[in-house]
């Protein structure tokens, strides 16, 4: 025999219950947040001294050679997406050639896209409309937890490519969520379409940046197919969707056209990258999965991921959710197709992850479901994610970063020490500045200048355009091309192929220097992807006729640790009577 509560008991219930709720709409998202909120603030601050590592200086050069009337693809050869130069070129344009600058505008940036997320996810399985405070609320605690997992990469992996595409992926994701909500009033529909040609947009935009962001697309496009709870019909959701998609396509061509030359971009992508760059330095799948930065993550992916499937496949959870248990899979099966395995690959996968963490509690305060066994559920979930990234941040290279205890002035991020605590084996930040400085003071403003190796920050700080497009060494050196690795080789065709790229971008840089010889040549000893130590002996073995040229016309002038200057030949004799001519 069932008893019925009499009317006002229950409503008196549903109050309780309703109040509850917001309670630990509120608690919650504290819970989360509190625990790890010094750690991750004093990263920040940290992080935000941190120089640039290489990758950052490449796209640094290329930022400001675009806008210093260089065309993009055509004028600086680059196997990346047009996202990364856009993103760079709009940082250059806020300040951001200052190296403390950019940081804080990249930490604002992810801060900003980590707490949208959390504005995005309060409320989920809840009919009522969030309250502004718990939205704000809930923000913070994603800011917190996104930011915890993101400040334990070193300087070298944050404001990477990944990172910056994840400002679009995630906030897609999370936005989709809202406008996969059911409708609470009627003609809620044209809102609920506009949000979704916006999520389309957002979704489009990291294409741009790597081709492999198209699979969080498919997530998303699956969360849509199998939902049939939203406010649009599916053929609404997806035609909006679309159209978002087509909008931001095609300003990101329009963009990349405006700056760059198209046809250069489509070669190079869909040519080049086939046929040589992808048998650089490719891991087979079993090595990816022993990496520490990937194995660790993985297995927090294949849980959550579980997870979320089963409570969605068991009707507990909305399906909308499929988007938030399909991310970390997708983020993996990226890493396994770029087959690298750089650290800063694994961004979208950590991300994810944690943004499934956040996803559950928020999922866990609203649910009327047996699985939540009581109001403590929420909260003690919650704990355990604040302790665990409060236990990783006293980890954080940002945090271990003893030296920043206190704000550096600037003239002491400019020493020699400064600079010793970011050397790595083939990266020595200060040495390029000696080099730059002399370039500054040995060449004119209009002067070009030719670099062999893999620092084009170098330029970026002489204020120096190249002489020629090639500004990575890999275009003018194959072996590690034509010697692949576990991943992947080239068969003899393949080989081929690569050999024939390689010359006739020597015959291209040869044909370049000779119609405008540069004022000076930098070389840079012990840099990835050369087969020798010494960079001009590598370049004489692998551009015997482009070294022969430059052997007759230039001179080494300086040397600065690995870096070393050649200057054409006149130039250097005309430096040399001006300082006879001084008297001592």
């Amino acid at each position: 025999m069932v008893t019925r509560l009499p009317p006002a008991r229950w409503l008196r219930l549903r109050c309780f219950l309703a109040s509850t709720r917001i309670r630990l709409g509120l608690v919650a998202p504290l819970t989360l947040a509190i625990p790890p909120l010094f750690w991750v603030l004093e990263a920040t601050r940290r992080a935000s001294f941190a120089t640039l590592g290489r990758d950052q200086g490449i796209f640094q050069y290329i930022a400001w050679a675009v806008t210093r009337g260089a065309v993009d693809y055509r004028d600086v050869r680059d196997v990346n997406g047009p996202l990364a130069h856009i993103v760079h070129i709009a940082f250059l344009f806020l300040g951001g050639a200052d190296e403390h600058r950019f940081r804080i505008l990249d930490l604002t940036a992810s801060g900003l896209a980590f707490a949208f997320v959390g504005g995005c996810l309060h409320g989920l399985g809840s009919p009522v409309r969030p309250a502004i405070l718990e939205r704000l609320v809930w923000a913070l605690a994603a800011w917190v937890t996104l930011s915890g997992q993101y400040l334990l990469y070193i300087f070298w992996d944050i404001a990477q490519r990944e990172s910056f595409y994840d400002w679009f992926m995630l906030t897609s994701v999370a936005l989709q969520l809202v406008a996969q909500a059911p409708a609470r009033t009627l003609g809620a529909w044209r809102a609920k379409a506009r949000l979704m040609a916006v999520v389309g947009a957002l979704s489009v935009v990291p294409w741009f940046g790597k081709p492999t962001y198209a699979l969080f697309t498919l997530a998303q496009l699956a969360a849509l197919a199998v939902d049939t709870g939203m406010a649009l019909t599916r053929r609404q959701a997806l035609s909006a969707f679309a159209a978002g998609g087509a909008v931001a396509a095609a300003a990101l061509l329009s963009l990349t056209g405006w700056r760059g030359d198209l046809l250069a971009f489509a070669r190079i992508q869909f040519v080049d990258v086939p046929a040589m760059y992808r048998f650089i330095w490719p891991r087979s799948v079993s090595q990816l999965l022993e990496l520490p930065w990937i194995a660790a993550p993985t297995w927090w992916a294949g849980a959550g991921s579980a997870i979320f499937l089963m409570l969605i496949a068991l009707g507990k959870m909305p399906k909308r959710m499929l988007v938030i248990a399909l991310v970390p899979l997708c983020a993996l099966a990226g890493i396994v197709l770029q087959a690298k395995g750089f650290p800063y690959h694994a961004h979208p996968l950590t991300a994810g992850v944690h943004l499934q963490a956040l996803a559950l509690v928020a999922w866990l305060v609203h649910t009327d479901s047996p699985l939540r066994l009581h109001q403590s559920a929420p909260m003690a979930v919650s704990a355990a994610i604040a302790l665990g990234v409060a236990r990783a941040m006293q980890g954080s290279p940002h945090i271990q970063a003893n030296w920043l205890d206190q704000e550096s002035p600037e003239a002491e991020r400019q020493t020699p020490e400064y600079f010793g605590h970011y050397l790595l084996p083939d990266f020595f930040p200060f040495e390029m500045r000696e080099a730059a400085a002399y370039l500054t003071a040995h060449t004119g403003p209009d002067d070009r200048v030719q670099t062999y190796g893999m620092d084009p920050y170098v330029l970026f700080l002489a204020a120096r355009l190249s002489a020629t497009p090639y500004i990575y060494a890999y275009d003018l050196n194959a072996d590690d091309a034509l010697a692949g690795g576990s991943g992947l080789r080239p068969n003899r065709a393949e080989a081929a192929r690569i050999q024939s790229i390689r010359s006739a971008h020597e015959t291209d840089l040869l044909s370049r220097l000779a119609a405008k010889p540069p004022a000076a040549f930098v070389f840079f000893d012990g840099a990835p992807l050369l087969s020798e130590a010494d960079a001009w002996h590598d370049f004489q073995v692998h551009c015997p006729k482009a070294a022969a040229w430059v052997a007759a016309r230039y001179d080494e002038a300086a040397r600065f640790g690995h870096d070393r200057i050649w200057l054409r030949r006149d130039l250097g004799e005309r430096q040399n009577a001006v300082r006879a001519s001084v008297p001592d």
